[in-house]
């Protein structure tokens, strides 16, 4: 428990708080897509191993948002949080860093830097810093500890995208050292307390200098993130635009026309396969579906299954499919289903244009 009445560990969290209002200004444009991720993250800081439906169900007790457990899903895939064994390795290690913060949050040195030394190591075991690791770790440190949030800091961080929140994590620590009196991570000489006195002696005014240097370098470091983060943003934004697009294009109110393109298709190859000559009124019919069909794959939108087909499921199988037919029994009952519905997917970035769908076959007596 960190002792919030302690006047140092009060001055530290006023430095914190005003390192969050400055972010919060410069992210003044908040996305929902920022805030859903980062409210999916504080609920996996508090269970490392819960299930995507079951987070689901989080999201909508603790913040009132309706979400599916396959949208849980799409937030960490597009994080590269999808494996579950490397999100371990990064909770695991978000939570000794907050572990030794709220310690040098106390006063302890040794865990300050301790503190400096892991946060700065890789998250993951392979050796590798996991884009996320800074962003994970500031929230993990408000989930740990909520006593240290009497600013409502937490409810800010939610608001931070990558880029922020990473520089906010930076700023915590900043604010520990310069509290204590502890060397900042980019400084070899340890930090002196300035002086009370009005007028600087010339070491405390290099002291000065050099502190200001550090921050107009990571201000600048800051801004070229950000630009960076803004452009990962806007590919993005274009791949869900054109997700988009399909879905709405395959949606029932347009008649499926993704379906039944892959359906025309088929109906033509069977009818060249058997030497039919079509009649020359219908040609231009067919090569409008043929640059259809063209475009679909140049835009790297590709059916998940096989139209048609028939298989053998459980219930597990067709969790994240749309299922038309009798209930299932037990987990363990298979049924023979027939995929009138092939789902797509957009292949570059892994978003789901539509569902599969199954129908189930009726029984042969």
């Amino acid at each position: 428990m960190i002792k919030i009445g302690d006047q140092k560990v009060k001055d530290v969290l006023a430095e914190i708080h005003r390192a969050m209002q400055r972010k919060v200004k410069k992210g003044s444009q908040v996305k929902e897509d920022i805030v859903r991720e980062n409210r999916i993250f504080s609920i996996i800081c508090r269970d490392h191993d819960i299930e995507p439906r079951k987070c689901a169900v989080k999201m909508g007790e603790r913040f009132g948002c309706s979400l599916t457990g396959n949208e849980v899903i799409q937030v960490l895939r597009s994080r590269k949080l999808s494996n579950q064994s490397e999100r371990k390795e990064l909770l695991q290690w978000a939570g000794e860093v907050a572990d030794y913060f709220a310690k040098a949050l106390g006063g302890s040195r040794e865990s300050y830097e301790k503190f400096e030394k892991r946060r700065k190591e890789p998250a993951l075991k392979s050796g590798k810093k996991h884009d996320s690791q800074d962003r994970m770790a500031a929230l993990m440190i408000y989930e740990k500890y909520p006593e240290i949030d009497i600013y409502d800091d937490s409810d800010s961080l939610m608001l931070l995208g990558s880029t922020l929140a990473r520089y906010f994590f930076y700023d915590m620590a900043d604010a520990v050292s310069e509290v204590y009196g502890f060397p900042q991570h980019r400084e070899e000489k340890k930090k002196v307390q300035p002086a009370p006195a009005k007028q600087m002696t010339y070491e405390q005014a290099l002291k000065r200098i050099s502190q200001l240097e550090n921050t107009l370098e990571r201000t600048n470091t800051m801004l070229q993130d950000l630009q960076d983060e803004f452009d990962e943003q806007l590919e993005a934004s274009k791949a869900k635009e054109l997700a988009d697009f399909f879905t709405r294009l395959n949606s029932e109110k347009y008649g499926c026309i993704l379906d039944e393109l892959l359906v025309v298709r088929k109906g033509m190859d069977e009818l060249r396969k058997n030497n039919y000559e079509l009649p020359i009124e219908i040609n231009g019919l067919l090569i409008m579906v043929k640059k259809l069909i063209q475009f679909v794959r140049d835009s790297h939108i590709e059916p998940i299954m096989k139209i048609n087909s028939v298989k053998e499921v459980v219930a597990s199988d067709v969790e994240f499919c749309n299922y038309e037919g009798t209930p299932f029994a037990s987990m363990d009952e298979t049924k023979k289903v027939k995929v009138v519905s092939p789902g797509w997917i957009y292949k570059d970035k892994e978003l789901q244009i539509s569902r599969p769908k199954f129908k189930e076959e009726e029984n042969e007596q």
